[in-house]
């Protein structure tokens, strides 16, 4: 196809996207040893602590000059009080706008677990690059360009903008389809209670990507 048009939502500040980062699932699995966490803990190996320990390392491997961003957001240990854990399951979410980050973040974690708080832990690396990302580019910036002037039309200021957060438009823009993403209706509060749609908004972005549909297929005739 020549042109993705995304209809995720606007922002509250009526903006398209122009570039998405990409998401890789990464993490490490500890195994160690258990123990009676009263009687002997001398006797267990604590997958727990270091996972905590391996938590605070990797977490200062985000680079802000490459939009780069590694959030810890899961931490599986233990079931027991009194049961010194023999595993410690962590996830973290990746965002890259690089590619070439994804495998930088994976050599990282390699070089970086083998620095241990306790030998006697197992620790195991994952890293799973997933949606991949959508960077800036000309043709995109030539669709921001039409778009703008499209609701120029309608006398309104159209924004553009970057996000941390994927959609669909990062497969199409990898494999070269000129992409404009966050064509839909305006709002915000995304994936919460509190999600909105700006309906005063609606009528105005329905004649945007209506009129944008218009001129691009009318220029390719």
């Amino acid at each position: 196809h020549d042109v993705a048009l995304v209809l995720e939502f606007g922002s509250p500040q009526d903006k398209v996207t122009s570039w998405r980062k990409g998401i890789g699932t990464y993490g490490i699995k500890v195994k160690g040893r258990a123990a009676h966490a009263g009687a002997e803990p001398e006797k267990g190996c604590n997958a727990l602590v270091e996972a905590a320990h391996q938590t605070l390392q990797l977490s200062k491997l985000s680079d802000p000059r490459k939009q780069t961003t590694i959030n810890f957001t899961i931490f599986q240990a233990g079931d027991r009080r009194n049961i010194i854990p023999d595993t410690a399951n962590v996830e973290a979410d990746v965002r890259v706008l690089e590619a070439p980050e994804f495998d930088r973040l994976k050599n990282d974690f390699t070089r970086i677990t083998k620095n241990k708080l306790l030998p006697c832990t197992q620790i195991e690396i994952q890293a799973t690059p997933g949606r991949p990302p959508f960077p800036p580019n000309p043709q995109t910036d030539a669709l921001v360009k039409k778009a703008v002037a499209i609701y120029q039309q309608i006398g309104l200021k159209l924004g553009v903008e970057g996000s941390g957060g994927g959609t669909d438009g990062n497969y199409a823009a990898i494999v070269g389809t000129s992409t404009l993403d966050a064509l839909g209706p305006v709002g915000g509060g995304a994936h919460g209670a509190t999600e909105y749609i700006d309906l005063d908004r609606i009528a105005p972005r329905i004649y945007l990507l209506t009129k944008l549909i218009m001129d691009l297929t009318s220029s390719t005739r």
